[in-house]
């Protein structure tokens, strides 16, 4: 008897479905191979692991899980490996809140049933996965992208939450100033150059591309994006997702793309140095290229692209325009409540004058906010337009204070400042404000 014959039949052996003459061959060959023998452990484990996370009890508590984070308006899961099993956390708000304790039974069988949801190998627990879950909630379809890491006390697993059915808000809505509102329409209308929004992990940076490309849309522009992965299909664009398994990379479909004749193109993410030059020289060409990168604010963003590798020349000629953003907390308005901000906060923001001058509002908490006293959040731009001054110094000294000077002395207003319009509106707190950009 052949060793793949005896994997092949592996499953039915372990489940007893063959005959007793067949078992007796299968038993014969286990004993004399070792391979084989490593083969039965390890399907045993499998087959364990599978039915275990088939149970009906295991199969509604991982439902339960992710509906709770879906009516929370959770962005992500968390199940974190512990001593004892596992911490359900759910991110809400930007901020992440423990949900429920898992046991390392639960833990294992948890594990166990997204994976066969993802439909990722269950046997495989050494290395990082990734997958994807489909979900249907109140009619709505939602798309959860799944990450497993390996770690010492057991595999994490982290969903992010992506609804199918959300409505893009559109620039008029996103948070922006009426100002800064005028400069990001003006600039997603120029006929080519580079436009970057930065900011870091989670800040929205996707939204805010996805509400530039719905302003921009029509049926005389060829747009095509690059994303990691698409988080929402646009009517009238073109989107491609990463997958450089099979060579997908963002540089290799900005060159696809420059040979599809397109007018707009949008880069998810610049992450190398490859990608950044592309982008820069597809600006240099006669195309308007849209592009994301992590960094603290606007003005960083030429250093970000300079210390990349991208020539200094190229970022001074091709950068148009920067957009750079962060997202706060908003107070609930059912449980609005006046108080005294701490001096730290206010010290901060520069806010220390307006104490018993202007009122000030944090949440108190209430059955509406689950008691945090936060509910959604609001975004804080940078708007920063670059112009032939600003261009030539990018590439002369490129370093953040001779930027920032000549672009205060053009307007420039940077996140803090709009961060204190909103405290004094009652919209978020002092100390929101100074959690996030201090």
């Amino acid at each position: 008897m052949k060793c793949e014959e005896v994997r092949d039949e592996m499953i039915a052996y372990l489940k007893s479905e063959l005959d007793e003459e067949r078992k007796k061959e299968i038993d014969e060959h286990l004993a004399r191979c070792q391979g084989c023998r490593r083969e039965l452990e390890m399907s045993q484990r499998v087959l364990h692991q599978t039915q275990a996370a088939n149970e009906a009890s295991v199969v509604r508590m991982v439902d339960e899980i992710i509906a709770d984070a879906i009516d929370a308006g959770a962005s992500d899961v968390h199940i974190d490996p512990t001593r004892e099993g596992a911490e359900v956390r759910l991110r809400i708000d930007g901020v992440l809140h423990t949900r429920k304790q898992l046991s390392a039974q639960e833990r294992d069988a948890a594990v166990g049933r997204i994976k066969i949801m993802s439909e990722i190998p269950v046997a495989v627990s050494g290395i990082p996965q990734d997958g994807r879950i489909s979900v249907r909630r109140d009619d709505v379809e939602y798309d959860l992208r799944m990450s497993v890491m390996p770690f010492v006390l057991g595999e994490k697993i982290v969903m992010r939450i992506l609804s199918r059915g959300k409505p893009l808000l559109g620039l008029e809505k996103l948070g922006f100033l009426p100002e800064q509102l005028e400069l990001v329409k003006s600039l997603i209308r120029q006929p080519y150059g580079m436009v970057v929004v930065s900011g870091p992990t989670g800040a929205g940076k996707t939204t805010t591309l996805y509400s530039m490309l719905l302003e921009i849309r029509n049926p005389a522009l060829n747009i095509m994006t690059i994303e990691d992965p698409v988080e929402l299909l646009l009517d009238g664009v073109e989107q491609a997702q990463v997958n450089p398994r099979v060579g997908l990379t963002f540089a290799a479909t900005i060159r696809a793309f420059l040979r599809q004749d397109p007018d707009v193109i949008v880069v998810g993410e610049m992450r190398d140095l490859e990608t950044g030059q592309l982008c820069m020289q597809a600006s240099m060409t006669g195309h308007l290229v849209f592009g994301t990168l992590h960094t603290q604010d606007a003005i960083s963003v030429p250093r970000c692209l300079v210390d990349m590798g991208v020539e200094p020349w190229l970022v001074g000629t091709n950068l148009i325009g920067i957009v750079a953003q962060r997202l706060l907390r908003k107070v609930c308005p059912d449980c609005r409540e006046e108080y005294t901000p701490s001096d730290e906060a206010l010290e901060f923001l520069g806010l220390k004058n307006q104490v018993g001058k202007a009122k000030f509002y944090r949440g108190a908490g209430c059955e509406e906010c689950r008691g945090t006293g936060v509910r959604g959040r609001t975004a804080i731009f940078e708007v920063l337009t670059i112009d032939p001054e600003l261009g030539r110094i990018i590439p002369d000294r490129s370093d953040a204070d001779a930027i920032r000077k000549r672009a205060v002395e053009k307007g420039f207003i940077t996140m803090a400042e709009v961060a204190r319009k909103k405290v004094l509106d009652g919209i978020t707190t002092a100390e929101e404000a100074y959690r996030v950009l201090a």
